[in-house]
């Protein structure tokens, strides 16, 4: 009997707990804003309205219902916590796809690292979990940070934890990026909303909206003034519109903040090229091949130089060497 009245009374008290916390889930309509409601702010001259937000507020709601909120966590504790969001996206539907923008991706169901990242970031600022997003190359994730001064990277992406050493190794960071504090710094609001500014500008380069792009990068580098990413995709645009000078600034800038980028070693040997500098780039190119060996341009301006310089033969082999990669890679 005494048993019974026992099991009666925990259950009682789980009850009373998961009530609690659906109670707690209720309240929130999107306030206080979170930086993924920021980032639909910023999309709204794109398409982002209301119903992305609603559904934004739906994903809180249903984390918060599920998420016990501790002042202190242990390892265990953190990982289940961060599994309980993996799984939330995975049950509705959620799938990984480059996407530039939060509000395609909420509509589509797929989302990239930012956009993963800004979800987990919105739902630990609603519920005070001490989740900060992180910048890699190319890549987001969010870092889980302790009472005692240590964290744990966590993977949006695949679920899983990982050290720092995981993504120096795999997106071949440069220890200057990282003394520089370019990659691998926690990254405050401010931060991340330049994040959210440089992919907008992607976005608008993908529509050939140049111009337009290159407000957004400004931005980008103003809220994180050691964006190396922002740079990159500002002298880019630059280039695209002819301001060779300006874009060669940004590109070199950015190559000093990232020295393994490949694809601004490429536009640089343009630019070197453009300028008839072909030792210049020559060099650009053969080390954009050198950190990615899939990417056909740099092949191809190799090319160009040959040809420019009369060797003809030499040419036609960069040339088909080009060929041979863009039918391979497609890139």
């Amino acid at each position: 009997m005494k048993t019974f009245l026992g099991f009666i009374l925990i259950f009682l008290f789980v009850l009373s707990m998961n009530i609690s916390q659906l109670a707690n889930a209720e309240v929130y309509s999107g306030i206080p804003r979170t930086i993924a409601h920021d980032f639909l702010d910023l999309e709204k001259p794109l398409g982002a309205g209301i119903e992305h937000e609603k559904y934004l507020n739906k994903l809180i709601n249903k984390a918060a219902a599920r998420i016990t909120v501790k002042k202190d966590y242990t390892t265990e504790e953190a990982i289940k916590t961060m599994s309980v969001i993996y799984h939330i996206l995975k049950e509705e539907g959620f799938v990984f796809k480059s996407n530039l923008l939060l509000y395609t991706g909420l509509e589509r169901k797929t989302i990239d690292c930012d956009t993963y990242s800004a979800l987990y970031t919105a739902v630990s600022e609603v519920l005070r979990i001490p989740v900060i997003p992180v910048y890699a190359p190319n890549h987001s994730f969010v870092r889980f940070n302790f009472n005692n001064g240590t964290y744990l990277n966590w993977e949006p992406i695949e679920g899983k934890h990982y050290p720092d050493a995981y993504y120096t190794k795999k997106l071949k960071i440069a220890d200057q990026s990282i003394k520089l504090g370019v990659y691998l710094k926690s990254l405050s609001r401010k931060e991340f909303t330049g994040v959210e500014y440089n992919n907008i500008g992607a976005y608008l380069m993908t529509k050939k909206k140049f111009k337009e792009s290159v407000s957004y990068f400004d931005e980008a580098i103003k809220l994180y003034p050691k964006f190396s990413s922002a740079y990159h995709n500002r002298g880019t645009a630059y280039y695209a519109v002819n301001k060779t000078d300006q874009a060669f600034t940004n590109l070199d800038y950015a190559n000093n903040l990232d020295p393994m980028r490949s694809t601004t070693h490429n536009t640089l040997g343009d630019i070197y090229l453009d300028r008839k500098d072909y030792m210049k780039a020559f060099d650009r190119y053969a080390e954009s091949i050198k950190l990615d060996p899939k990417n056909y341009a740099p092949y191809y301006g190799l090319g160009i130089i040959m040809q420019n310089t009369g060797k003809s033969k030499e040419a036609d082999e960069w040339f088909r060497k080009s060929e041979e990669i863009k039918k391979v890679y497609g890139n």
